[in-house]
């Protein structure tokens, strides 16, 4: 009698502490660095995360060669550092500048884009639409891809308005 009541409490004992252990935590899913190739998730550090003020812009109409720039700003939101592992032009016309600093939760940090329009108008306009793609370490956020439009204008008297000129006047 006296075993069959110790295993009587013992079951009750066992049952009330394995139930409040069974807390769902959403932190989990985030830090959840399972794959295919490895499907247990290891990750048990706290992440940072960034929010970006805007992810696109529009310069609007420029003239061919002007070189026109804007800055992209974040804001560390996440519970830990984060830093900017690497920013990739599309093209070579797109010179990126970033935070190299680690920025802490809360504060801020940028990535600049100049876009160098030489070469790239035409006497109606033509759009660009370019992207820089950000990648970051220690966030949730892995990366963020930048994004802007330029209508470039050739400039009055360049090459092709001279090429232009003079086959109207072939044409008369």
């Amino acid at each position: 009698m006296y075993s069959r009541c110790s295993q009587f409490l013992m079951g009750i004992i066992f049952c009330v502490t394995s139930c409040t252990n069974n807390k769902f935590d959403t932190d989990d899913i985030e830090r959840n660095n399972a794959n295919a190739q490895n499907p247990e998730n290891t990750s048990k550090t706290i992440l940072g995360d960034v929010v970006f003020a805007d992810t696109s812009f529009l310069f609007g109409n420029i003239q061919e060669g002007e070189m026109v720039q804007h800055t992209y700003t974040f804001t560390n939101t996440g519970k830990a550092p984060v830093s900017i592992s690497k920013v990739t032009a599309q093209c070579g016309c797109t010179t990126p500048e970033y935070t190299q600093d680690i920025v802490a939760p809360g504060k801020k940090g940028k990535v600049t884009a100049t876009f160098n329009s030489a070469g790239r108008g035409g006497p109606m306009g033509i759009l660009n639409e370019k992207s820089i793609t950000v990648q970051l370490d220690n966030s949730k956020t892995s990366q963020v891809v930048l994004k802007f439009k330029a209508y470039v204008f050739a400039k009055e008297g360049n090459a092709t308005d001279e090429v232009d000129a003079a086959q109207n006047q072939e044409d008369h």
